[in-house]
């Protein structure tokens, strides 16, 4: 049976990631497996912690994650759900489970766009979209799920060693039986009368999932660029690969990484 993984700080955003990741099992017939990660935070002082704070954080995670679990499980009585605390990074946490156990086809998280909401800090989100080795679907606040109709895959149109991100891309395409709208923006002085294209090996790799390309010229504000696409287009999952080695780097550095997470209106996939 596949794996879904659901990161949960336990805050409203995380709840609603959870509850999305469950949806989709309920579609693919998957377990979906509860992941949180706590830390205590390290004070330099003469006087040593004391060790039950750590026993404390730990018991209060258990109870809420209790919780959790019964209330998931009242709501979806049907699936295999189990959820599982650590103490540690939420990257490094789920990586260890995920060699311990069945590797999810999809890791999901909660996206915090609104600034004022306590929920993790962008840097939890960041790293879990960059650095996790599989899938990582971030869901926007109180995004109710529904089958995705059209993805869109925002791509740097440069194959460099990403066979295996668009391999990702395309079965979770196929899975979903979905369209796939693959988009270029184009920050040079692109002439639409050039018979620019997007790369073979990439058109030959994403063949199976009959995706429509686009090219879309842009002069600076590549995020806006990309957000206006899937409105005007009517997208549902909006995917990257973090480590291109083109302008998507840049998106992936410092505030622009946060920016793009930030005005994703829909989830946002990150492929590896």
């Amino acid at each position: 049976m596949p794996l879904i993984i659901a990161a949960t700080d336990f805050s409203d955003v995380a709840q609603n990631a959870v509850k999305y990741a469950c949806d989709i099992a309920s579609v693919q017939n998957a377990e979906v497996m509860i992941i949180h990660s706590f830390m205590v935070p390290v004070v330099f002082s003469d006087i040593p912690m004391p060790t039950s704070i750590v026993a404390d954080a730990e018991n209060d995670s258990e109870i809420q994650m209790r919780r959790l679990i019964a209330n998931t499980q009242t709501a979806y009585p049907s699936l295999q759900i189990s959820g599982k605390i650590f103490y540690g990074g939420t990257v490094e946490v789920i990586e260890e489970y995920a060699l311990e156990h069945n590797k999810p086809f999809l890791v999901v998280v909660g996206n915090n766009n609104l600034e004022d909401q306590d929920s993790w800090p962008d840097s939890t989100l960041i790293e879990a979209l960059k650095d996790l080795k599989y899938p990582v679907l971030a869901v926007p606040p109180g995004y109710s799920f529904h089958q995705p109709q059209k993805i869109c895959f925002a791509f740097a149109n440069e194959h460099s060693d990403i066979d295996a991100a668009l391999i990702q891309l395309r079965e979770l395409v196929l899975l979903f039986d979905a369209e796939l709208h693959v988009l270029n923006v184009r920050t040079d002085n692109y002439n639409p009368a050039d018979d620019a294209d997007i790369d073979a090996t990439a058109k030959q790799i994403l063949f199976a999932a009959s995706p429509a390309y686009h090219i879309v010229p842009c002069q600076s504000d590549i995020e806006h660029a990309i957000s206006t696409f899937t409105i005007s287009h009517g997208i549902d999952m909006l995917a990257l690969i973090p480590h291109t080695h083109s302008f998507f780097q840049g998106l992936f550095h410092k505030s622009h990484t946060k920016a793009i997470a930030h005005i994703s209106h829909i989830p946002l996939l990150a492929i590896h």
